[in-house]
């Protein structure tokens, strides 16, 4: 009995003593197996309590996102001024400065400080302005969706315009707020549309299309008519289009842009935004209709003084910071003017970035497209 208690009492690791070589046998006694496992067993508590304590830290600490209101629409299809279904003239009965002749306005915008304030995005196609409005607007309070009220393309904005009676005096701008503030009343945040008034053929053209909304804007007060003017690099934007185009052709569409769980959108930017081939032989002619399309159209708005700012797509999506956001809801005296993050402006965006930053990457040919604007106005446009 006496050697079957020592056999099971042996150190572990020890072999049995032999005949001829006797060794000292180390009893230890079952209370020093119990403390053993007991101190094991408060480890392993201890553990997982630390393993806890650090996983709540750091969600604690992780960067919070807010939940943002669902973007809705009103219109199904491009707003018709023309059989809006107001009953001109709501608002006086002669037109509104600086207009001596021709038709009063149609309608009065409210100065509710709690309906959606009326604002104009103005930018050329393929500068960011879906993007761009929808976090603008829903950072200031209720996600609208506005279309491209003058036209998606130069067919349908040359249509539109060729639409606008003489005397006017800008009510095809006024109808189409004035609804729109209707629809949304006390929903605070922003409505209104995208203008891209550049794609006509012929420069002049462009710098007169709507001519007298801009005068009407210039002199709408109470509550002012806002004006985002926001341009893109033109050389992104060229690249922007052809890669579209090219797209198009061989995947039978153009994914304008792509939603975060929209995959197939996404691999197809990625496969056609890097080592595309950038056609060449009219570069430079196309980079200066567009940079004189743009510049008439600013012209037009310092010279009417039309209240609007200046933005750059470049700050707003290539920033480190939220600063060139902010200088909007500055403006706009709505949304957040101040302690901006990128993290909460990316949170408020629906689509995802398309577009390679870097032309070394992007451009098959970019050492050609280099040569040609070395020494052109153009050559800051690389990065």
């Amino acid at each position: 009995m006496l050697e079957h208690r020592r056999k099971r009492d042996y150190v572990a690791g020890a072999t049995l003593p032999s005949l001829m070589h006797p060794v000292e046998i180390t009893y230890r006694p079952k209370t020093f197996n119990t403390k053993v496992r007991a101190s094991a067993k408060l480890c392993r508590i201890g553990s997982w309590v630390i393993f806890i304590f650090v996983f709540f830290y750091w969600y604690k600490n992780l960067p919070k996102r807010t939940l943002q209101p669902a973007c809705e629409g009103k219109w199904n299809a491009s707003f018709d001024p023309f059989g809006s279904g107001l009953t001109p003239p709501q608002y006086g009965t002669r037109p509104l400065p600086p207009f001596t002749t021709g038709d009063p306005p149609s309608c009065r915008l409210s100065r509710s400080v709690a309906s959606p304030i009326p604002v104009i995005l103005v930018s050329k196609g393929r500068s960011g302005t879906s993007s761009t409005w929808q976090v603008i607007s829903k950072l200031t309070g209720h996600c609208f969706d506005c279309e491209e009220y003058t036209g998606y393309n130069s067919t349908e904005s040359a249509a539109f315009f060729s639409r606008i009676k003489p005397g006017d005096n800008g009510n095809w701008i006024l109808n189409y707020l004035c609804s729109q503030q209707n629809a949304f009343i006390d929903k605070g945040g922003i409505v209104g549309f995208k203008w891209k008034p550049f794609n006509r053929k012929n420069v002049n053209d462009v710098s007169l299309d709507g001519l007298d909304g801009l005068r009407m804007v210039a002199h709408h007060i109470n509550p002012q008519i806002k004006i985002v003017r926001l341009r893109r690099n033109h050389l992104d934007v060229i690249f922007s289009q052809k890669k579209h185009l090219a797209m198009k052709e061989k995947e039978g569409q153009a994914y304008a842009h792509c939603l975060p769980h929209d995959n197939k959108c996404i691999e197809t930017h990625k496969q056609f935004g890097s080592g595309f081939n950038l056609p060449t032989e009219t570069l430079l002619r196309k980079l200066r209709f567009l940079s004189t399309l743009e510049d008439k159209f600013d012209k037009n708005l310092d010279e009417l003084k039309v209240p609007h700012i200046k933005v750059s797509y470049e700050k707003l999506y290539h920033s480190d910071d939220a600063e060139e956001w902010m200088r909007i809801f500055r403006f706009l005296d709505r949304g957040p003017r101040t302690s901006l993050s990128k993290d909460v402006v990316e949170n408020a965006m629906e689509l995802v970035g398309t577009s390679n930053p870097l032309h070394n990457e992007s451009m098959l040919n970019y050492k050609e497209v280099q040569d040609i604007l070395m020494g052109t106005e153009f050559e800051t446009l690389l990065h």
